[in-house]
């Protein structure tokens, strides 16, 4: 009989912090990059265009000997109904035997490994002395992608929040949004020296700075390739379905393009229009680059695009690193099954 540990999200945010989401979304990539992990297909179900929909990712890492699926709802009109916009659950078994080990509430793992891949992203891509930083975007997902950042980049010193439609609306999630960035810095001991503004011109905030990222549901261009200045890095995560976009396609033209994985970026992510549209030809993994088997960043004046889709194995590692510490701590339920 199989004996499955249950981790609610109380339990995971007491155990996995910045620090650790991080070092496991790199090391996930360099498993990837190694052949030491896999990406199996992602199966993806709309409910509503653009109101609701869910998605499953799923593979394996032969380094904790794991493999494991995340399914993932986002219901837009949940703020509503007083409930959170995504849920997820992620499933672990064990490689060897397929025997079942965990089953994780996956939101607040989720939230961080999102925005540790951001972190990671820009960490190897974008030129060491950037100092400010815009978030386009001020829902869920930005607070963990600004102090993920932070924590891999303390050279930043100012920091934007933009919403590229109602710009009224950065300036009213800033207090909230400002108070969970510090506390997720605070939970891994990291102190920064940063401020932190709403942008009222999201072009003009686009030209000022030297790391974009993107986090909304958006299935038109809002950032065009005439404001992006030489020298700057974006992290994009909200394309991460058939369709939605942040980027102009035409930055493209001049931009080095970077994935988690290229199939997926270019079925699902940012670059999957201006792949079709045959701007962009191919796109380096990032996991290559940090494995030092593909260059990054080549000359101080190139912009960079890391186009981050959300992989399984980021959730894997993070997971195993969770499990792991809950098992030392006998933390969570455990059930027969």
């Amino acid at each position: 009989m199989s004996t499955v540990r249950i981790l609610n999200a109380k339990e995971i945010e007491r155990l996995f912090h910045l620090d650790m989401a991080v070092a496991a979304v790199e090391r996930a990539y360099r498993q990837k990059s190694e052949g030491a992990g896999q990406v199996w297909p992602m199966v993806f179900h709309e409910f509503q265009h653009g109101v609701a929909d869910l998605d499953i990712k799923s593979g394996d890492l032969m380094a904790e000997q794991i493999f494991g699926l995340k399914v993932v709802s986002w219901f837009g009109e949940n703020g509503e109904k007083n409930l959170p916009a995504l849920f997820g659950t992620s499933l672990l078994f064990d490689r060897c035997t397929g025997e079942p080990k965990a089953l994780l509430n996956a939101g607040p793992i989720t939230g961080l490994r999102t925005g540790a891949a951001a972190a990671v992203g820009a960490k190897a891509l974008a030129r060491p002395e950037s100092e400010s930083l815009l978030m386009v975007g001020c829902g869920h997902q930005s607070p963990y992608l600004i102090a993920a950042t932070l924590y891999v980049m303390p050279g930043i010193r100012r920091v934007q929040v933009a919403n590229a439609k109602n710009p009224a609306r950065a300036a009213e999630a800033l207090p909230a949004l400002t108070e969970k960035v510090a506390a997720l810095l605070s939970a891994c001991g990291a102190e920064r020296d940063y401020t932190v503004t709403a942008a009222a011109d999201l072009e003009a905030a686009v030209r000022e700075s030297d790391v974009i990222l993107t986090a909304t549901p958006s299935y038109e261009p809002l950032i065009r390739a005439g404001w992006v200045r030489p020298g700057t890095h974006l992290s994009c995560i909200g394309a991460d379905m058939s369709g939605k976009e942040e980027l102009d396609p035409e930055l493209f033209h001049t931009a080095k393009a970077f994935g988690d994985d290229a199939a997926q970026c270019f079925s699902v992510g940012e670059c999957e229009k201006p792949h079709a549209a045959g701007i962009l030809g191919s796109l380096t993994e990032i996991g290559d680059v940090l494995t030092g088997k593909a260059p990054g960043r080549q000359s101080p004046a190139e912009i960079t695009v890391f186009d981050s889709t959300g992989i399984a194995l980021q959730d894997l590692a993070s997971a195993a690193v969770i499990l792991e510490k809950a098992e030392q701590e006998g933390a969570g339920l455990t059930a027969e099954l």
